[in-house]
């Protein structure tokens, strides 16, 4: 018969079972105090999101680090565009600097402006994202660039001691549709000029007067990319015989084919004037008191400028003067138009008139690809969309320079 014989268990034996639960006793008593003070989100895998400075991102496109500007006068701009990342929807401000001075902010979109250095040099460029509090959330990239003057420019001539006076009168008691004005609540100001300007298609002059350059997209704006494929300088005055005007205008792309009444599909100029605006206050449509003309620069290669009065009389008006050239950027434009084509206005110290001055691009479209205009808003059927010009003798600011020179 055979034996069972029952095998002996030493405790020898059980000690890698007691090792194995010693340690898991252990583990669980350390694991469980450090779980509590973990997120609870830790073991899931899903990370929470926290804002990071890294999440913010500013690019200045325009100018290019290392890009020279050749300017032919000192009216002509550097043109800024920034790009920035996840700040649209905060309370942040953007500032822009040159040569750390701050020269420009924007609370909003497009983060885009047209700077006048004033004198040639090396620059340098920078943007920075500010909170409430003052603090930089993130820095852009720093673009360096050159400015050269061909004309270096002249010092700011200091007009006559009453101008601000005219200025706070004529915003404190006019009538006039503050809502349209770029910026808001303040008009054009078109001085009187002792001497009128030589109409040749240089803009030299015209640094003697007020410049307006905040141009807006109004119609087809949605084709509008940047400041770079178009934008303006604009430049007036006035005395008692005709309003003067000069526009520089930068665009990529020239193009100009039309002529008389279909001179507007092509690169050209449309002022609008309202010479009874506080009487037309509520008027939107046309009457015999608007006038809206509009000036061709030519092609510069055998159709020359001209001019055309599509409201009211529908015919080239009387008298009008225009020069312009070519730049290898755009053109500029100046011209003289006589009072006499506004029948019953005649020009007077602190006159408002309703006013935009609008430029049209076309580049290789057989029409209008967008208009940009000195007016938030402008519609050719709509005259309550018109911008404001406030006429002002501020003196012969002409003779004042002349003077400061010698």
């Amino acid at each position: 018969m055979k034996k069972n014989y029952k095998r002996r268990v030493f405790v020898l034996d059980k000690v890698p079972y007691i090792l194995f639960g010693a340690i898991l006793i252990i583990a669980l008593i350390i694991f469980l105090p450090v779980r509590s003070c973990m997120p609870l989100n830790f073991f899931s895998g899903v990370q929470e999101e926290t804002e990071k400075e890294s999440e913010y991102s500013l690019f200045i496109a325009s100018p290019t680090n290392g890009k020279v500007f050749p300017f032919i006068n000192q009216n002509e701009t550097v043109p800024v565009e920034i790009k920035a990342k996840e700040v649209e929807n905060t309370d942040y401000t953007i500032k822009l600097l040159v040569n750390d001075s701050e020269i420009k902010s924007f609370t909003s979109p497009p983060y885009e402006y047209n700077w006048n250095p004033g004198s040639s040099g090396e620059y340098e460029m920078i943007a920075q994202l500010i909170d409430d509090g003052g603090n930089i959330i993130t820095n852009s990239n720093t673009v360096s660039f050159t400015v050269q003057y061909e004309i270096e420019p002249e010092e700011n001539i200091v007009l006559s001691v009453d101008i601000e006076e005219k200025k706070n009168e004529i915003l404190s008691q006019a009538i006039f549709r503050a809502q349209n004005t770029i910026p808001t609540g303040v008009p054009l100001f078109s001085y009187k000029c002792y001497t009128p300007p030589v109409i040749d298609g240089s803009i030299q002059e015209w640094d003697k007067f007020e410049s307006f350059s905040a141009f807006e997209p109004t119609i087809k704006k949605e084709n509008y990319i940047t400041n770079t494929d178009i934008s303006g300088t604009f430049f007036s005055c006035w005395d008692d015989d005709n309003f003067y005007f000069a526009v520089q205008v930068i665009d990529d792309v020239f193009n100009q084919k039309y002529t008389g009444n279909q001179l507007n599909k092509g690169d050209s100029i449309t002022i609008v004037f309202d010479t009874e605006l506080e009487e037309d206050m509520q008027i939107p449509f046309y009457n015999s008191d608007d006038y809206q003309i509009d000036l061709s620069p030519g092609n510069f290669s055998g159709t020359s400028s001209e001019s055309f009065m599509s409201w009211p009389s529908n015919a080239p008006p009387r008298g009008v003067i225009i020069a312009s050239i070519r730049l290898a950027n755009g053109y500029i434009m100046e011209a003289s138009i006589p009072w006499y084509n506004f029948p019953n206005y005649v020009p007077t110290d602190k006159d408002v008139l309703g006013f935009t001055v609008s430029i049209f691009d076309t580049d290789n479209l057989e029409s209008t690809e967008l208009v940009i205009s000195s007016s938030k808003v402008f519609d050719f059927n709509n005259v309550s969309t018109l911008g404001t010009i406030a006429l002002i003798d501020a003196g012969n600011i002409q003779e004042a320079e002349e003077e400061v020179e010698e």
